[in-house]
């Protein structure tokens, strides 16, 4: 590819530990590394924190729209904020079934380019009324200094689960089904990595999320391992290295980035067949529990005038899932990807980007 040689500003948070700041910082570390002048507009939203260290991204801020284009993974009613007379493009993910009007508004007024990780998601916003146009389908990726295969032996078999009190994860599904399923044998474990906690939960947030968490503790024991501070990416590629099998049942995701992490470390996966993840999650490297599909009462984070639907886990069926796991144990699925992990790096994501634009 012949070199870039157009200066790109990202417009966005970076210091945050959510997944769509992560994918910000992987991508403009990557395009840094083929060569591409960039720097950060920063901004604030979820789970900023002003002592996040940027390493050296940190460098790169200077609040300005410098570059000769913008890309941004911003909310879209802030898209007006972004400069005319410059090519914009925009990162997005939504995990329910209909985009809330707005966003599909701003997203044809303002983007010359929208970026979603999925086969799922890009359907979402066709059928939202997104212009054909303007959509690309970029995947998301995984930094392998940080998220490599790891066979460890362990002792009882250890499943992670990497949640948040939303609805949508279904941390509390997910609790039910392992309790159901092992309610006496002491040979499993399952950590809960919470990627935040809440006091005073939101609509779409657990109603009692402490109090549900102290239940299964008393239940489960020494079972159940609950991880509640921040980790670096270092040490969430030590904590997934450390378990046998992901196991999520989260109702509905844009892409599922820490399904795709936990291959990257040589771990199958527990979940649904649903949503972002079947880009990538096949019967060869995952395990998937029954669901059916139903409206949504109150998982979304933002309220349409269409009505939404996402799945719903079928928690007894998850737990005859994680039983047969049990029983196969020391022959577990491959966790393979079709198209070799290196497509999922970010330089070679970086790299697409780079023509598509």
């Amino acid at each position: 590819m012949a070199p870039y040689n157009k200066r790109i500003t990202y417009f966005g948070i970076v210091k945050s530990i959510s997944s769509w700041s992560k994918v910000a910082r992987e991508m403009i570390k990557a395009l840094s590394k083929l060569g591409v002048e960039t720097n950060i507009y920063e901004r604030k939203g979820f789970l900023y924190e002003e002592a996040f260290d940027l390493g050296e991204l940190s460098g790169k801020i200077n609040n300005e729209f410098s570059g000769d284009l913008v890309f941004t993974f911003e909310h879209p009613k802030n898209y007006p904020r972004l400069p005319a007379g410059k090519r914009k493009m925009g990162f997005l993910v939504y995990e329910f079934t209909s985009l809330p009007g707005e966003w599909v508004e701003n997203v044809n007024e303002y983007l010359d380019l929208v970026f979603v990780p999925s086969r799922f998601t890009a359907e979402v916003f066709l059928n939202s009324g997104v212009e054909k146009g303007k959509l690309r389908i970029l995947r998301y990726g995984i930094n392998p200094e940080y998220y490599r295969p790891s066979f460890v032996k362990n002792e009882k078999l250890t499943f992670l689960c990497v949640g948040s009190p939303q609805k949508r994860e279904a941390a509390d599904l997910a609790l039910e089904s392992f309790a159901r399923a092992f309610p006496d044998k002491a040979d499993v474990k399952l950590i809960l990595k919470l990627s935040y906690n809440t006091a005073g939960p939101k609509s779409f947030e657990i109603s009692g999320f402490a109090g549900m968490l102290e239940k299964y503790s008393r239940k489960l024991g020494d079972r159940l391992e609950i991880v509640k501070k921040r980790l670096s990416e270092k040490e969430m590629g030590e904590l997934y290295g450390k378990s046998d099998v992901y196991f999520s049942l989260s109702r509905a995701e844009s892409f599922g980035l820490p399904f795709l992490e936990a291959l990257a470390c040589g771990k199958p996966s527990v979940c649904l067949d649903y949503s972002g993840q079947r880009d990538f999650l096949d019967g060869e490297n995952a395990y998937f529990a029954p669901y059916g599909m139903a409206e949504t009462s109150g998982e979304e984070y933002e309220r349409t005038a269409r009505k939404q639907y996402i799945a719903r886990p079928d928690t007894a069926g998850a737990a005859e899932i994680l039983k047969k796991v049990h029983a196969e144990r020391g022959n577990l699925k491959r966790p393979v990807l079709k198209e070799g992990l290196e497509h999922y790096y970010w330089e070679n994501i970086a790299r697409e980007f780079l023509q598509m634009i």
